[in-house]
């Protein structure tokens, strides 16, 4: 059942203006591809209430007294940040998430942490992975070649998805954000009818898969989201068929997501050349209310 909410919807006393959006608009929110596409493509799918602060800042709300706010987007100016934020802040809520390409200052927001949005530059990757460059890539290229891994693209979101999903929680630490959306997987899937899945197999059993979207406009390739079992070179792999597959459906950019400050993801990132393209930080601000 789809939930419609009025275009100006006012909460407590803060005669704050958010328009909540409906289904098909929060489709479109998702294609605005702006940064943070990794938090943006699933984030505003399986957020309770998504809404537009001044038509411009996408913010997320829930029953349990808790707002988040992108602060990418259309808005410049740092004002315009910090405006928005002073006037959520007037909200009913307990804490509010602000993930912003700035730190804000004078505000009491804690910095939870910084880091950067790595993007992959197809154009520039040599797919022949020739000279010394590419060495290392050569030699990981020649062990996937020994896993006897095959790629298939899907949507449907199977007991095996879930199985995978599950040892993937239990072998990692997330954030709440993470837990939400990778929970919200399958709900995802069946509700919205953009995003794909690039799946692993191995002897006709899924060994994991990387969640895809696309941002046709500005014609970006995102990966938020990697969930596999405990196998040898199944990063690799998907990223080189990742990296494959944006360039046959000519993407210019390959968005392979933040760090979380993981200094074997970044790593990981910059063997296949990707270069941080913007600043994240992320502040929390708690307030104590009746």
């Amino acid at each position: 059942m789809v939930v419609s909410y009025p275009a100006t919807y006012y909460l407590g006393e803060a005669l704050l203006m958010l328009r909540f959006l409906e289904s098909n608009e929060k489709e479109q929110l998702q294609r605005r591809g702006y940064v943070c596409e990794h938090l943006l493509c699933l984030y505003s799918m399986v957020s309770d209430r998504t809404a537009l602060f001044n038509e411009t800042f996408p913010v997320f709300l829930n029953p349990y007294d808790e707002a988040d706010v992108i602060l990418f987007g259309l808005g410049d100016k740092q004002e315009d940040k910090r405006e928005c934020v002073l006037e959520l802040a007037k909200l009913p809520i307990k804490t509010l998430n602000i993930v912003s390409p700035v730190a804000l200052q004078k505000l009491d927001a804690k910095i939870q942490y910084e880091d950067w949005d790595y993007h992959i530059n197809v154009k520039r990757f040599d797919f022949n992975l020739r000279g010394n460059k590419y060495k290392h890539i050569r030699y990981i290229t020649r062990q996937m070649e020994k896993t006897g891994y095959e790629i298939k693209i899907g949507r449907e979101f199977t007991p095996n998805h879930t199985y995978i999903l599950s040892r993937h929680l239990s072998r990692h630490t997330f954030d709440v954000w993470d837990f939400e959306e990778l929970l919200s997987l399958e709900r995802f899937f069946r509700e919205h009818k953009h995003g794909y899945m690039m799946e692993v197999y191995k002897n006709d059993k899924l060994m994991g898969f990387d969640v895809i979207d696309a941002f046709e406009e500005n014609r970006i390739m995102v990966v938020p989201l990697g969930i596999y079992l405990d196998v040898p070179r199944i990063s690799d792999f998907l990223m080189f068929e990742n990296l494959k597959h944006a360039k046959d459906n000519a993407y210019e950019w390959l968005d392979v997501g933040p760090t979380c400050g993981d200094v074997g993801i970044r790593s990981f990132k910059q063997k296949w050349f990707a270069e941080p393209k913007y600043k994240i930080y992320v502040q929390k601000m708690t307030k104590n209310i009746r």
